[in-house]
């Protein structure tokens, strides 16, 4: 998942070798999107913002093509990253050392620095313009920086939503507003410019940034808001990141050629770091290969450049010239094998191979004696190298990503068993392995998705791991949620398989998206929760509502969800649905069961009213869902009332009004039974006549119960005579 930015104004762990379109027909394999629909009262303004990058903007498909996530991970990226991207979007102050780690390879471009400055003189309010890979985002730290410090913002809000300078009244803060692949309402530059003034009052600036084409259609009244960004000088660019690597580089001898600078010429930003981290990766190959060589000579110089060449251009025109020549299936399962497992041994890659044969529904090769070519010549054949430590390693910089992306777009029919097979090599190799393998192949769904515009290889591979590898299938849908270049095509796709794909949704994936969900409610609360209330429509599946319920109990803990979530479940537990029903009440007895020292975590939130509670109670006892986490619920409200005198009177009226109100007709038998279950599984009746504390008091109880009830006889008169 990239930055928020565009390279080079972004994070250095933008990489390089980015993934090209290949010369593959792609037509036929793009997934036919359902357009977006409304899904009863859940779906909003955010869930109908659909496919918008793809019809208005038909160019940003061709720059996010040449955006590779990750160059080199050790396990931890995609963690981080989701870290970050929720951060950010929860508009929380961006951290000084993200904000130093987003400016670090920035260069600014002086004309626009000038403009841009001159606008927040002016009206402290600018908008950014500029394609994908231009650089908004970084621009807007560069300029915020030197205004706000390190009060730095994102303005928080869903896609879709409204927005309004009304909101915004911290002071003395830099302020982002990222339309990045929206499409704002048409009148959003007569707002900006109309209220402009407000922001005087509190010394803050803000930064929009959008699409030329969006601005076109949305900024009507505010031209002079609004600057559309140069590209700073490509060779600047180049050199600014390659003085960053983590070892020296000799950056005027790469720039005195003429194949680095005719190729970055015309370049954005984000393609010239490419052609910089595909530069910094052939330097760290030669270094390991020729360790003892410090000095390079010419012609050797010479091939580096040319295999720099290929490698910013994801090796496709070798990579088609190699299958074209080496058509025996067997070499090619070898060579894939080889770039999926980079870093395995020879034994694991010449094992995968058979395996990926057998997976591709292919008879792998028999090999008795010395039949066929060994691992030795397998390696030379595939453009690798053996080691001593038996490692296979890649000749060229990017060539294990390059050879996966060239698959990937040559074979599409072949996609399905291909992931299925990826799935089983990660859950079957040493950890050391698994973790970087898992975090190779969610960057190639990521790539992949954005490149093809299709969300069939991100849900395969989530429903490959979700049921052997959890963990990577969770931070693969909330990374993907997340992607600037895939977020909203991402968020789309969940909202139809919760919706029209639910019934043939596995359970264990369902679970995966409701953990998923509960991470991304941070930021998109109303879209998400959406997506959680389609997962507890599913009918007679215990797992997946508890992870719903375990999910909007996580999200309880953040105080700004909890009104939220309460109206949530108030819709659930009236819905016809009864699924959704039930989730509303198990969810509820997970909320009921949170204690504090003072008593039931509900009944110390003074956001939660007391009718809300009783109707939850009520509507729990109705459905009869005595499951252990409701009997330990009620227990925790019955210990109160023996040892907290403050909330017996409260917590009394909350059970007797949840069995019978004096305003019902009809008593409830199964309400009355349900509770004398859970009173007598809280204080068993030991002996006849019980006279522990916990025994009267549910003795009590139940007498009041029985008074409650409308055709109950009367009490006897105790001034007549029997």
């Amino acid at each position: 998942m990239p930055e928020p930015g565009e390279p080079p104004h972004t994070s250095p762990e933008q990489p390089a070798n980015p993934p090209q379109t290949a010369a593959a027909p792609e037509a036929a394999e793009h997934e036919q999107e359902d357009p977006p629909h409304q899904d009863d009262a859940f779906l909003t303004d955010a869930d109908q913002d659909d496919d918008f990058t793809d019809d208005a903007f038909d160019d940003i498909t061709d720059s996010a093509a040449v955006l590779q996530r990750v160059a080199s991970n050790n396990g931890t990226v995609i963690g981080v990253l989701i870290k970050k991207g929720i951060h950010r979007l929860q508009g929380i102050p961006l951290p000084a050392d993200e904000v130093d780690e987003y400016l670090a390879p920035y260069v600014r471009h002086d004309a626009d620095h000038l403009a841009i400055n001159k606008i927040l003189d002016e009206h402290q309010v600018v908008v950014l313009a500029g394609s994908e890979g231009s650089g908004r985002f970084t621009t807007a730290l560069d300029v915020l920086h030197t205004r706000a410090g390190a009060n730095i913002r994102q303005v928080r809000r869903e896609p879709g939503d409204r927005f309004s300078i009304e909101g915004l009244r911290e002071y003395d803060t830099g302020w982002i507003l990222d339309l990045r692949g929206e499409q704002p309402p048409p009148a959003l530059g007569r707002q900006l410019a109309q209220d402009t003034p407000q922001l005087a009052s509190t010394g803050s600036y803000l930064v929009v940034l959008c699409h030329p084409k969006a601005w076109k259609a949305s900024g009507s009244g505010a031209a002079h808001l609004s600057r559309h960004l140069s590209k700073p000088d490509p060779q600047a660019v180049l050199r600014r990141r390659l003085d960053q690597a983590a070892f020296p580089i000799t950056t005027a001898r790469w720039l005195g050629e003429p194949v680095i600078t005719d190729g970055i010429a015309h370049c954005t930003p984000a393609r010239v770091v490419t052609w910089a981290e595909a530069i910094i990766a052939a330097e760290r190959l030669r270094r390991r290969r020729h360790p003892a060589s410090p000095a390079q000579d010419e012609a050797a110089f010479r091939d580096m450049v040319l295999e720099v060449a290929h490698a910013a251009q994801n090796w496709h025109d070798e990579l088609l010239a190699w299958h074209t020549e080496n058509t025996n299936s067997d070499y090619r399962n070898y060579l894939l094998a080889a770039a999926v497992l980079e870093g395995a041994t020879a034994e694991t890659v010449y094992t995968a191979s058979a395996e990926l044969a057998r997976a591709l529904e292919e008879d792998p090769i028999p090999r008795p004696g010395q039949q066929g070519l060994g691992v030795i010549a397998l390696t030379h054949t595939a453009n690798a190298d053996l080691g001593p430590d038996g490692i296979i390693r890649f000749r060229h910089p990017g060539y294990a990503q390059a050879v996966v992306d060239y698959f990937l777009a040559d074979r599409p029919h072949l996609l399905g068993a291909f992931t299925r097979w990826t799935a089983a090599q990660t859950s079957g190799l040493d950890s050391d392995l698994a973790a970087p393998l898992a975090e190779r192949v969610s960057q190639w769904a990521l790539n992949y998705t954005a490149r093809k515009r299709t969300t069939r290889l991100l849900r395969a591979l989530a429903e490959q791991w979700a049921q052997t590898m959890p963990g990577p299938a969770c931070n693969l849908l909330v990374a993907a949620a997340l992607d600037p270049a895939v977020g909203q095509r991402a968020r789309n796709a969940y909202r139809r398989w919760t919706t029209d794909d639910a019934d043939k949704l596995p359970a264990s994936l369902k679970v995966v998206l409701a953990q998923a969900c509960r991470q991304l409610a941070t930021v998109y609360p109303t879209s998400m929760l959406g997506r959680l209330a389609d997962l507890a429509a599913t009918p007679g599946n215990v797992k997946v509502t508890n992870a719903v319920s375990e999910a909007l109990t996580a999200l309880w803990r953040e105080p700004g969800q909890r009104r939220t979530i309460q109206e949530r479940l108030t819709q659930w537990a009236k819905d016809d649905n009864e699924a959704r029903c039930d989730a509303a009440h198990v969810t509820f007895a997970y909320l009921a069961h949170l204690t504090t020292p003072n008593g039931p975590a509900l009944l110390a939130d003074k956001d939660v009213d007391i009718p809300w509670l009783t109707d939850m109670w009520r509507g729990a006892l109705t459905t009869a869902q005595r499951t252990p986490v409701l009997s330990q619920a009620f227990s925790a409200w019955m210990d109160a009332v023996l040892t907290i005198p403050d909330l017996h009177s409260i917590i009394w009226q909350v059970f007797l009004d949840a069995v019978h109100r004096p305003t019902d007709a009809h008593y409830s038998a199964r309400r009355f039974l349900t509770m004398q279950h859970l009173l007598f599984a809280w204080a068993p009746a030991t002996q006849a006549h019980d006279t522990s504390a916990s025994g009267d008091l549910r003795d009590q109880l139940l007498t009041e119960l029985r008074a409650a009830d409308p055709a109950a006889p009367p009490e006897p008169d105790a001034t007549t005579a029997p």
